[in-house]
């Protein structure tokens, strides 16, 4: 194989017109048109600079040798949505489509509650450029514990009396508390390695975890408030201040406490890497 035929072949398997390469060898189109029809050859600067391009050695591209054929160039098109987009979209449509199919059934709000996870997701992935299952789990997780709060009176605190259940008070809401949790501990865990790789200072870690006692102190002080004790006898009938105070003072426990053990898990870790 001649070196003209050897430049047209390498060229058409680069996916490369002989404008292409004239501009990227910075010479004429017609020199390369010479060069692949052998009526002209390249200088040696130009040769080590098509071998370069090509990625092939001198001697194969010199002496027409057999050589692996070139990966064309791939060009990847950048499309107008990402796939976090794409997602989020779907999830709106869903959640607008389950709304639709409840209210055809005289059902508009159970639609709304049911919709109201899909809507969450969908607005997160609009939103969120980074761990966006994280903050979908988190947000879903929050929306369903409420709901078992104030819709069933299931809680994780009923795991403490698992020692003292009684057959009467159904062991499956039992068994759900105890599932409940350890979602929840999951999440947790997650968030933690998750955030491992954010560098935090031992002052950062020290104000986490005193943020978390002071929620657990406000815990127990607060039923003997006199805020608590008036609100009580206010709300009473209408059974508010139990479910309220309980969903606040809960949620206040799990985000301190899951900022200390993730700025704990990311200062240990960048401990550890600056020893080394």
């Amino acid at each position: 194989m001649s070196l003209g035929e050897t430049i047209y072949t390498m060229r058409q398997a680069k996916n490369l017109s002989q404008e292409d390469l004239a501009v990227m060898l910075n010479v004429s189109r017609q020199s390369v048109s010479k060069w692949e029809n052998n009526s002209a050859v390249p200088d040696l600067e130009k040769i080590v600079k098509l071998s370069e391009i090509f990625e092939v050695s001198l001697d194969q591209l010199v002496k027409g040798k057999e050589y692996p054929q070139p990966q064309p160039t791939v060009q990847y098109i950048k499309t107008d949505i990402s796939g976090r987009k794409l997602a989020g979209t779907i999830l709106l449509c869903m959640a607008f489509l389950v709304v639709i199919l409840f209210t055809l059934f005289n059902a508009f709000l159970a639609g709304l509650l049911f919709a109201t996870p899909l809507l969450a997701c969908g607005l997160i992935c609009f939103i969120c450029t980074r761990r966006v299952g994280l903050w979908c789990a988190w947000a879903v997780y929050f929306m369903v514990d409420l709901f078992l709060v104030w819709g069933t009176g299931i809680s994780r605190s009923m795991v403490i009396h698992t020692l003292i259940w009684e057959a009467s008070w159904n062991y499956a809401r039992l068994l759900f508390s105890w599932a409940w949790l350890i979602v929840l501990i999951v999440l947790i865990i997650w968030t933690a390695i998750s955030f491992q790789k954010v560098p935090r200072t031992k002052k950062q870690v020290l104000i986490a975890w005193g943020r978390y006692i002071l929620v657990m102190l406000i815990v127990v002080l607060w039923p003997y408030t006199s805020v608590y004790k008036h609100l009580t006898n206010t709300l009473y009938s209408l059974g508010l201040v139990f479910r309220l105070s309980s969903s606040v003072i809960s949620w206040s426990k799990i985000i301190t406490l899951t900022m200390a053990i993730s700025y704990t898990v990311s200062y240990l870790k960048h401990q550890r890497t600056v020893k080394q």
